[in-house]
């Protein structure tokens, strides 16, 4: 798994790098892979759940997911162009076409159908939305106009969510690794029932790791120092618990990855499992807690 860690990794680094750096082409390349990465990992997980007779539509879960991820990152551009009463008129035909859906199943009949919508729209709200959050913090691409965080435009809020997130599990990883080679006695467990290679010396390593990460923001972006360190502390834990959440799920559905698109990774929810809480935190810690810090 490691060797194939030591490439998909770098492959992934570089095209973060690459959405990051390319001012005129990045966020047109994150706008095909943040919904594509979204969809993916909705139908995975609704996938996963029906090994436990949650019943869903997991194609059409996903592709919710994608098309909610696309609009939510082009809908301002979009209704820029829309006069008030054009957007009142869109969020009433939104409402109309949800409302059809009921509807059809009573014209059908087919059994187990309302069981598989209610199940597809639990996995959507439980995992869709709050990874929709997180994709959606590209929005606050800076400058920070409304909070002002991040100064003269070089420091974007996604990269910070992105980087201080990944750090946890990369040292936890690492630490999680090397504690088990060496300390006498191999390391000790979190949760060996549910993740039996988590370990209090990776949680502590990546802990450490994520907060120099945040405060690399501060030296660099000019952001507050203890809201870096408490920004650090929070997207730590949302990231441990957040993998945590899928460990539990993989376990409780008896498989080991989500999916196998990513060599040594797994599929697009084991990659975005650390976001399953952060891009919530995130936000709050963004919108309300600076000031204070």
């Amino acid at each position: 798994m490691l060797k194939y860690r030591l490439i998909s990794f770098p492959l992934l680094i570089a095209l973060g790098a690459l959405m990051f750096c390319w001012k005129a082409g990045g966020f047109w390349i994150y706008t095909v892979i943040a919904p594509l990465a979204l969809g993916l990992a909705v139908y995975e997980a609704a996938a996963m759940v029906q090994k436990i007779n949650i019943l869903s539509y997991p194609r059409i879960t996903g592709l919710v997911a994608a098309v909610a991820a696309l609009g939510a990152l082009n809908g301002q551009r979009l209704l820029e162009n829309f006069s008030l009463s054009m957007r009142i008129d869109l969020v009433l035909c939104s409402v109309a076409a949800l409302l059809v859906l009921p509807a059809l199943t009573l014209i059908f009949r087919k059994e187990g159908v309302l069981e598989r919508i209610a199940g597809s729209a639990g996995v959507f709200f439980v995992f869709g939305v709050p990874l929709l959050a997180a994709v959606s913090c590209w929005l606050l691409m800076l400058p920070f106009e409304p909070l002002n965080i991040f100064k003269s435009g070089t420091v974007p809020g996604m990269l910070f969510l992105i980087a201080v997130s990944k750090m946890m599990d990369t040292g936890g990883y690492i630490f999680g690794m090397l504690s088990g080679k060496f300390l006498p006695g191999g390391n000790h467990k979190i949760a060996p029932s549910v993740s039996p290679k988590k370990s209090w010396e990776g949680f502590a390593g990546g802990l450490i790791l994520t907060v120099l990460a945040a405060c690399c923001f501060h030296w660099w972006g000019d952001l507050k120092l203890w809201w870096c360190v408490v920004t650090g502390v929070v997207l730590a834990l949302g990231s441990f618990f957040g993998d945590l959440t899928e460990s539990a799920l993989k376990r409780r559905c008896d498989i080991k990855d989500s999916g196998n698109y990513i060599p040594g990774m797994g599929g697009a929810l084991d990659v975005l499992d650390s976001f399953i809480y952060n891009g919530v935190l995130f936000i709050i810690m963004a919108t309300v807690f600076y000031s204070k810090f």
